[in-house]
């Protein structure tokens, strides 16, 4: 046999062994050069990338992952080296399942000048222990670290205070007579007392066996302080719960300085709007209290008018302009409950809890007119902008955060059919006319 067959039979044979070695790997494995043009793959790989792309083609790995993962392309062009690890287990929130998010660990790793290597894994078990861990660990660090930051009290069945002692009125400055009977709202600040928390809180407890949620507190002469409270089931009396034992505590400084990382994790760096990740953690939440206490939850999608347009003419920085107007105009109707988020480009959601569909158009339309009226300052001039917006909500026989997402997808997929500018609901329909001399901003954000 001569060299160039024993050569090329070698050569084969390696190539055997890696497509074998794809096919069989527990991981989704995507071989692609360093624009993210794809010439090979696994079955995994496919079966994870697969959700994101609506073609069902997968030509380029960083296309593909674009809605979800924007950065990785800009991670693989800034990456210098000849070869090496691009990334190792970065967190990819690709989307919400009904029992939890589904998140992928991404690592690329840089082979040769022109060939990329990723390595793709579903970690959303992983990443759902881990923040129950940390939970668990901020309490035992609390508990032994500021016990003078703690106040103890007992619940009854229906989630009244029943018992009272000197920690209560040391961290909180009420009497007994002020506390017992009450219930857990004793101890919001004005601007967190929201009607279902109380009630909702002692529901997840029964559910759970203990529950923690944080909100801003006051004391009796009005000081406010982040608060922790964790209610825990204390008592189980023939196989019902007649009492729970709560924990409240001053989490004020461990807050202030943990806000600024709390932010860039959680926010989106150019419009200050919740970024995606962080949003999908927090519909999936509040979809599930929603559907618990039976109360309305709607769900706004938007997007900028002929946005490319706008970049193209006027350039990227007007664009970005444009975006940062929409988010302000869109937290100017919103209530302290409710999230804007922007889930990429010129894309928008926002969560409105406890609102219905008519609720929701009506909001809608309120920020369709304040985008319309709005004069935005760029570098090149002032600009207008519309938008676009499609609502749905849980009452529309959605029962899912993708479901939820889907139909408003759908309802804002028709108003651009429409003409764009304008606002609709799941089928089509448009909001009915709004009495203008109604204040309606004030009645959303505090009825």
């Amino acid at each position: 046999m001569s060299a160039d067959h024993v050569e090329r039979a070698e050569l084969e044979s390696e190539y055997e062994a890696l497509l074998s070695f794809m096919y069989l790997s527990p991981v989704g494995i995507v071989r692609s050069d360093k624009d993210g043009v794809v010439d090979m793959m696994n079955p995994l790989a496919a079966q994870l990338l697969m959700p994101l792309v609506k073609d069902g083609s997968i030509e380029n790995i960083f296309d593909s992952l674009a809605s979800v993962a924007p950065e990785l392309r800009n991670l693989v062009s800034s990456f210098q080296a000849e070869r090496g690890p691009v990334c190792e287990n970065h967190r990819v929130f690709v989307t919400q399942a009904k029992d939890g998010p589904i998140v992928l660990g991404c690592s690329i790793i840089k082979v040769a000048t022109n060939l990329l290597m990723t390595v793709l894994s579903d970690i959303s078990r992983q990443v759902a222990a881990e923040r129950r861990a940390r939970q668990t660990e901020a309490w035992l660090a609390g508990i032994y670290t500021s016990v003078n930051d703690f106040a103890f009290f007992t619940l009854d069945s229906g989630g009244r205070i029943e018992s009272w002692n000197s920690s209560v009125e040391r961290l909180t400055g009420f009497t007994e007579a002020e506390v017992l009977g009450r219930s857990l709202s004793r101890f919001y600040a004005p601007d967190a007392a929201v009607s279902h928390r109380s009630p909702e809180h002692i529901a997840l407890t029964r559910d759970e066996g203990w529950h923690v949620e944080e909100f801003w507190c006051e004391t009796k002469t009005g000081r406010r302080y982040w608060g922790q409270l964790l209610v825990a089931v204390l008592r189980e009396v023939e196989g019902d719960i007649s009492g729970y034992s709560v924990v409240l505590r001053d989490v004020t400084e461990r807050k202030l300085t943990s806000d600024n990382l709390k932010r860039l994790l959680t926010t989106d760096h150019l419009t200050g709007a919740t970024n995606r990740a962080h949003f999908f953690e927090l519909a999936e939440a509040e979809i599930g209290r929603a559907q618990r206490q039976g109360r309305p939850l709607s769900i706004i999608m938007l997007d900028a008018d002929h946005f490319k347009r706008i970049n193209d003419t006027a350039g990227h920085q007007a664009g970005d302009e444009v975006l940062k107007r929409i988010a302000a105009e869109a937290k100017a109707v919103l209530r302290i409950s409710d999230v804007v988020a922007r889930l990429g480009g010129e894309e928008f959601v926002l969560m409105l809890p406890s609102t219905t569909t008519h609720e929701a158009m009506e909001v809608a339309e309120r920020l369709r007119r304040a985008v319309e009226l709005a004069s935005i300052e760029t570098g090149v001039g002032q600009l207008r902008a519309t938008i676009s917006l499609g609502v749905a909500s849980l009452e529309d026989a959605a029962s899912t955060l993708q479901e939820l997402l889907a139909a408003a997808d759908k309802a804002l997929y028709d108003a651009k059919t429409a003409g764009r500018n304008c606002v609709r609901t799941l089928g089509g329909a448009p909001i009915s006319a709004v009495n203008p001399a109604t204040n309606e901003r004030s009645l959303y954000r505090h009825r």
